[in-house]
């Protein structure tokens, strides 16, 4: 946790310091992250990071979890995964995130990063942002047996591993045409990326086989 003095700053200084340290740690990881750097740029005196906080892993993992709370949430809460199943999930919900990403760029980046392993920890401690992704598919994959959406001749466990490795690979392709794009797609681009959803889910739901 932070020290009180980061709590008695006002919000907006707080903000801005989090910001300034997550986009100096997803440019250069946690290892070669400078508290000097961040300092410089978030526009507050040199060294007055480790007056707010005990160390560089401290400041590092509250980063990790405020981008989980105001980001990662964030979108869960937008995406009403009551009403979607795996299909509808991978072709609407994609779209949903990148658009919110439009808005939280950065975040984005950051959260992307932390959730595919890219971004180094300090030792000893873990990933938790990994562990969030393919939590919400057992829901869809409820959805899908009630609305007769889905081969009941296979099992769950297999059911959720074909789909994660297929909406993984698919997800990391769009978003980062997206990413290049910075999260706002021409109309020729967006067409493209329907088409391509559009292949994934005919293999999902008809197979590879002739």
């Amino acid at each position: 946790m932070p020290k009180r003095t980061f709590f008695r700053l006002d919000e907006d200084k707080r903000e801005r310091v989090i910001r300034t340290a997550i986009d100096e740690c997803r440019k250069n990881g946690y290892e070669s992250a400078k508290g000097g750097v961040i300092a410089q740029n978030a526009n507050i005196a040199n060294g007055s990071i480790y007056q707010y906080f005990e160390d560089k892993r401290e400041l590092f993992l509250y980063c990790v979890n405020w981008t989980v709370e105001n980001y990662i949430r964030e979108i869960d809460r937008q995406i009403p995964l009551a009403a979607m199943d795996l299909f509808e999930y991978l072709q609407t919900g994609l779209m949903e995130r990148i658009g919110f990403s439009r808005q939280e760029p950065e975040l984005a980046l950051f959260a992307h990063d932390l959730m595919n392993g890219r971004l180094d920890f300090p030792p000893g401690d873990a990933n938790p942002v990994r562990g969030l992704y393919g939590s919400h598919i057992p829901k869809l994959i409820s959805n899908g047996h009630k609305w007769g959406a889905l081969r009941e001749d296979v099992g769950d466990d297999l059911l959720t591993v074909f789909y994660t490795g297929v909406a993984r690979e698919a997800e990391e392709i769009i978003f980062n045409n997206a990413a290049d794009a910075n999260f706002v797609f021409s109309e020729e681009q967006s067409r493209e990326n329907e088409a391509f959803l559009g292949g994934v889910l005919e293999l999902l739901k008809n197979g590879l086989e002739k």
